[in-house]
């Protein structure tokens, strides 16, 4: 294997680890940086020669990239083939899955205080359980605004840089 090539596989583990980080199979990062650096629409076939990966295994991945928008799908002229590209800058992809999981926090954050108010009304039943309870909940209602500022200025920093 030459140099080059090692890079590239290099470049391919980095983007499995990303997909794998985010709770998704290798397979899906691999796909998205194929596409990526080839930089044009490849069909199923193309890119499981590419990714060294079964047909059907590439179908169900690109069903599943393609719900998530983050691969496109498009007829070639004329033909019944379809070819898959990716649409965004990498940067929009990791932005975006920062953004899902500010927006989770959030929703957790919002059944945390939720669940604080039915703690306070039920607390009369055992203070002790419900002052432990409330007591971790506070501490997490606490560090999610913190945790959500910091990746929602980052977002915002990617967002300037990229204008």
């Amino acid at each position: 294997m030459n140099r080059i090539e090692d890079v590239k596989r290099q470049i391919l583990l980095l983007w499995e680890d990303m997909a794998e980080a985010r709770g998704f199979d290798r397979l899906l990062g691999r796909i998205i940086c194929i596409l990526i650096i080839e930089g044009k629409p490849l069909s199923q076939q193309e890119i499981a020669e590419k990714v060294e990966y079964s047909v059907p295994s590439i179908s169900k991945a690109l069903k599943t990239l393609v719900s998530l928008g983050s691969v496109r799908k498009a007829k070639k002229t004329g033909k019944r083939i379809i070819l898959y590209y990716v649409e965004m800058h990498p940067s929009d992809i990791l932005s975006g899955a920062l953004m899902k999981w500010v927006l989770t926090a959030k929703a957790m954050e919002r059944r945390t205080l939720s669940i604080l108010k039915e703690l306070e009304e039920v607390k009369d039943e055992d203070p002790e359980r419900a002052e432990k309870l409330m007591k971790i909940l506070m501490d997490f209602s606490v560090l999610i605004p913190k945790i959500t500022g910091v990746i929602e200025n980052a977002i915002r920093n990617m967002e300037k840089r990229e204008l």
